[in-house]
């Protein structure tokens, strides 16, 4: 919990940094980048980033895109994700702060009488969309979850799972830096350890720096719920096939062609609380 303050505090202090100009220049609305490529207009309460679509969901031969993440960073899953970000989740998450939501925990999964059971995220509730331009220069708004459809019956996510949405869940903090691993992959997480108590400075682990997860697993807005997204799907989907078969795929009707860029808009939810909880095994 302190070294999550800490990381807070840090992140707002660079904003505070990055965002003061004297007073007669700063203006009092509009969007404003305050990391790079993470813009915020705290009034409007709103946050965007940019991205583009990363797979190809028009294939002559039909092939379909599994999906497991909603948005992901550079080099990291991609080939499984709507839109891909040069964004960084954890400035992400700071620049969410700005608007008033507030964050909880991503969803996780236990294991009862061999099914593994979901634990939905917590946090405020945040509305995702995505911006595309029209051939005509039009920009319209897009809703994610009507992009991503199952397979099994082309029903959109949004369909299926009618009561759920995006949480702010606020990833996690990891004790270590993970290890390196290939583009695509799971980066090696270190095991938890207790955390040091507050104000033992004898512990190295007190000086050590926290390590946004989400930052390294590039799952800023999730889908499947791997337990450290920065937004997470209230509904829970396991990513391992072993215990649950893909499912989500990208509608070829409604996915742009590969490379089009993408604005993505956060926002606070009208009643920005936490959806109704939702589990799957």
């Amino acid at each position: 919990m302190l070294k999550q303050s800490l990381l807070v505090l840090g992140l707002l202090g660079a904003i505070v940094g990055l965002a003061q100009t004297p007073p007669e220049k700063a203006p009092t609305t509009g969007l404003r980048e305050i990391f790079p490529g993470v813009r915020v207009d705290p009034q409007a309460k709103v946050v965007e980033f940019d991205g583009i679509v990363p797979v190809n969901a028009h294939t002559k031969a039909g092939l379909k895109v599994f999906l497991e993440t909603t948005v992901c960073t550079f080099d990291t899953k991609e080939h499984e994700s709507l839109v891909m970000t040069k964004a960084k989740p954890s400035q992400v998450h700071a620049a969410l702060l700005l608007t008033g939501l507030k964050p909880g925990k991503p969803g996780a999964w236990k294991q009862e009488n061999k099914a593994w059971i979901g634990v939905p995220p917590e946090g405020d509730g945040a509305e995702v969309v995505f911006l595309v331009k029209s051939p005509d220069g039009t920009v319209q708004e897009a809703d994610p979850s009507e992009w991503i459809i199952n397979i099994k019956d082309g029903r959109s996510l949004k369909q299926t799972s009618p009561d759920a949405g995006w949480v702010f869940a606020g990833s996690k903090l990891l004790p270590k830096k993970p290890s390196a691993a290939a583009p695509g992959e799971a980066v090696q997480t270190p095991a938890k350890q207790d955390a040091p108590k507050s104000g033992d400075a004898t512990d190295p682990a007190a000086r050590e720096p926290a390590y946004y997860a989400a930052d390294f697993e590039g799952t800023l807005v999730g889908l499947a719920s791997f337990g450290n997204e920065t937004i997470g799907w209230s509904a829970m989907y396991n990513p391992d096939s072993d215990k649950q078969a893909p499912e989500w795929v990208a509608s070829a009707e409604r996915t742009p062609v590969v490379g089009t860029p993408i604005t993505v808009r956060i926002r606070p939810r009208a009643d920005k609380k936490p959806d109704p909880p939702s589990t799957r095994p």
